[in-house]
């Protein structure tokens, strides 16, 4: 399957005034996996009905998407639906740049924070168009300011798309806060429409979940914040509690979401170890769909449910759908993935404010 054209590392002013994910070409999402091209005979099951696990609700799936552009546009689908249900807090999650730049040493985070920055401000494209007023909310006053630096001093980067913080801020530098009464930047305003977050990291959530509660009905999009990774810090020392999750993020509706993952297995023949990928899929309102990279350019769908799976059973429908001479299905179970296949806000079913995270 083809996803998400590799950008040019270019500053962000140079692709704010225009639509540059609508003119790119489809690249793999994939890394490629040469050992199964060269040796071993890969495909994937099929299951023309995916009968065992068919949602109950007749949805047309949505496919996945070959470029930026479509990714966009399904996921401004998503967010209407969503929103016209009446939800409100609601999450978007799909890899801001293709694999092969993700995975690569000369891909820092402010690489990846000027690609999320651009998908935001063409998320935004839409609802702004409508009259909507957006808040597209940084982390903190450091993070904002870069990026009205990276927009020729501008803190709105189109017509009624503003950048901000997710909390109020004093202005200036530490001395000059120590030293004067700096103006305060205030993080909503009464004429915000809808509120845009992006690049907070686990310890910020706390403060993401305060933005949410004083903005009254207003909507709230978490944008590609990688809530999963966040989850697995909760409980640590200097994280936040695992109560975050229990109150806050298990609220959050997921509307578009797309999480690839890379797996291997060992096998009785050479080459041995088999590199196989794959993603777990959703567009609001449908169901997630598990794909498997055929590789040769497309996917195979092995099956689609109502709620999300834990991402140890996506690993095991992934396992299931391959045939490869020299290893059965999930050969190996408990010596080669561990005794749990489950996270603890995955088992937990009765201390969560809401299931709508599942959803």
């Amino acid at each position: 399957m083809a996803f998400i054209t590799a950008m040019p590392r270019t500053l962000l002013r140079q692709n704010l005034s225009s639509d540059t994910i609508s003119s790119r070409k489809s690249n793999c999402w994939y890394r490629s996996i040469p050992q199964r091209r060269a040796t071993t005979t890969v495909c994937a099951t099929t299951n023309p009905a995916d009968t065992e696990s068919a949602p109950s609700k007749q949805v047309q799936l949505v496919p996945p998407p070959s470029t930026f552009y479509q990714a966009i546009t399904q996921a401004q689908e998503a967010t209407r639906a969503a929103l016209n249900a009446g939800f409100r807090v609601l999450e978007i999650e799909f890899p801001p740049l293709p694999a092969a730049q993700l995975e690569s040493s000369a891909v820092g985070a402010y690489d990846v924070s000027d690609a999320n920055i651009r998908l935001v401000i063409d998320f935004a494209k839409k609802f702004a168009a409508q009259g909507k007023r957006i808040a597209m909310a940084f982390p903190d006053l450091v993070e904002k300011d870069r990026a009205v630096e990276m927009n020729n001093e501008s803190e709105e980067p189109i017509e009624n798309v503003r950048f901000s913080a997710i909390k109020d801020a004093k202005k200036g530098s530490f001395i000059e806060r120590l030293w004067t009464n700096p103006e305060v930047e205030i993080a909503v305003r009464e004429d915000d429409d809808m509120f845009i977050v992006l690049g907070a990291s686990c310890q910020e959530l706390p403060d993401v979940e305060r933005l949410v509660n004083s903005v009254g009905e207003r909507p709230v999009i978490l944008f590609n914040l990688k809530l999963d990774t966040a989850r697995g810090d909760l409980g640590l020392p200097a994280f936040p509690r695992k109560d975050l999750h229990f109150r806050f993020l298990s609220t959050v509706l997921p509307v578009y979401y797309l999480r690839t993952r890379t797996y291997s297995r060992s096998i009785t023949r050479p080459p041995y170890v088999v590199n196989f990928s794959g993603a777990l899929y959703k567009v609001y309102p449908g169901p997630y769909q598990v794909l498997l990279d055929t590789n040769a350019g497309n996917y195979e769908r092995l099956s689609t449910l109502d709620e999300r799976p834990p991402l140890g059973e996506v690993r095991d429908m992934l396992t299931d759908g391959m045939k490869i001479e020299g290893m059965v299905g999930r050969q190996g179970s408990v010596l080669s993935k561990g005794y749990k296949s489950m996270t603890w806000w995955e088992e937990d079913r009765t201390k969560a404010q809401s299931q709508n995270w599942r959803s």
